[in-house]
């Protein structure tokens, strides 16, 4: 990194800016967020939280997000986190930032006593898939099938 990137927890005043990036993130997927700033509040610091955000800040801008999801395996009784957003602004990318938020992240999985942490890529996604073999991430490759049923009506 050639400039100085901070990464720290995110507080609730981030919400509004990692809202755009979540937003700038489904747009990259050809989807829409429907996330709101509601929802995030309580996903990432309501009494209930389910989720711990990180960001990456240029001086006092955010340029990147990870949102980190809890969860256990039941057979094993540990939790397990999974990054399920990983996303830097497209003109502060290549510059290390988003091995910088795994290493944050990896960090807290230890002091929160969780087994380890898994991140997913779109299949299309070669950037994303060789940057993660870089960092020396192991590849998951017989995890199986996973099915979907809807709950929304």
């Amino acid at each position: 990194m050639t400039e100085n990137i901070t990464i720290t927890p995110a507080s609730p005043r981030d919400l509004t800016r990692i809202l755009a990036l979540i937003r700038d993130l489904s747009a990259f997927h050809g989807d829409e967020a429907a996330v709101t700033l509601e929802q995030l509040q309580q996903i990432f610091f309501g009494d209930q939280a389910q989720g711990k955000a990180f960001v990456a800040r240029a001086g006092q801008e955010v340029v990147g997000y990870a949102g980190i999801m809890r969860w256990t395996v039941i057979h094993s009784g540990k939790p397990r986190l999974d990054i399920q957003h990983l996303y830097i602004a497209e003109n502060r990318r290549n510059r290390g930032i988003g091995k910088a938020l795994i290493m944050a992240a990896r960090d807290y999985a230890i002091a929160s006593g969780a087994k380890g942490i898994s991140i997913g890529t779109d299949p299309r996604n070669a950037s994303a898939q060789a940057a993660y073999r870089a960092m020396g991430l192991e590849e998951l490759t017989d995890i199986g099938p996973r099915f979907w049923i809807a709950a929304e009506v």
